[in-house]
């Protein structure tokens, strides 16, 4: 590891993997089961905390359904929706280089931690990490931009080098609520909207390491 080089802070779903099929698959699964009215697109549900967007598909409910939503879902998850998943083409060859080059990886996403690590485990990627982080039921607050907070202040980072490399509008709002930088997947789930509200846009992965070293 080089520290003078800046920490790279990477987001999970949509960024490194594409796991919308394995996400959406167990939301629908839990809506027919409850035959819950028509919620439509469902993409918009990738990236908040779960926790979150029981609040949107159970408006009225108590905080007790709410909950039970919660739990039938990540029940979904942990028994298939996890695995239907894949890492995108090109993410394990620049997670590779980028720590080739001495640049420190983490971890930020809003999937549980048992999830995160079961999965990039299983990818051969969790390797290639510094730390992983995700959201925990213990924690007070779901918020990426505290899960984010927390990383930085654990392990120390400087926020004037660090970057954090995410998909949606999500992970922007969470590093500049930090004063971090961000970079923009363009290959996962956000739309051009998003993606104008971060520092810099990679069209792939191979994009990052010229990025983060301000070569053209």
């Amino acid at each position: 590891m080089d520290l003078s080089k800046p920490a790279l802070i990477f987001d999970l779903d949509g960024t490194l993997t594409d796991s919308k099929p394995g996400i959406l698959g167990c939301l629908q699964q839990v809506i027919d089961a409850r035959g819950m009215e028509d919620c439509g697109p469902l993409d918009r549900f990738i990236g908040p905390p779960v926790e979150e967007w029981v609040v949107e598909l159970l408006p009225k409910g108590t905080s007790e359904e709410q909950l039970a939503l919660a739990r039938d879902y990540r029940a979904c998850y942990d028994r298939e929706g996890w695995r239907n998943n894949s890492v995108y083409a090109g993410v394990q060859a620049m997670l590779t280089e980028l720590k080739a080059q001495g640049f420190a990886l983490y971890v930020c996403t809003s999937k549980q931690e048992h999830f995160a690590v079961r999965i990039l485990e299983a990818f051969g990627l969790a390797e290639l990490f510094v730390a992983i982080y995700g959201d925990k039921a213990a924690y007070a607050s779901h918020s990426k931009v505290d899960l984010l907070t927390r990383i930085l202040e654990e392990r120390g980072l400087g926020r004037e080098t660090a970057w954090m490399v995410g998909d949606r509008s999500f992970d922007i709002d969470a590093a500049h609520a930090n004063q971090l930088r961000c970079i923009a997947a363009g290959w996962g789930y956000g739309n051009a909207e998003e993606w104008a509200q971060a520092d810099a846009l990679a069209r792939t992965p191979a994009d990052v390491a010229h990025l983060v070293d301000g070569r053209d």
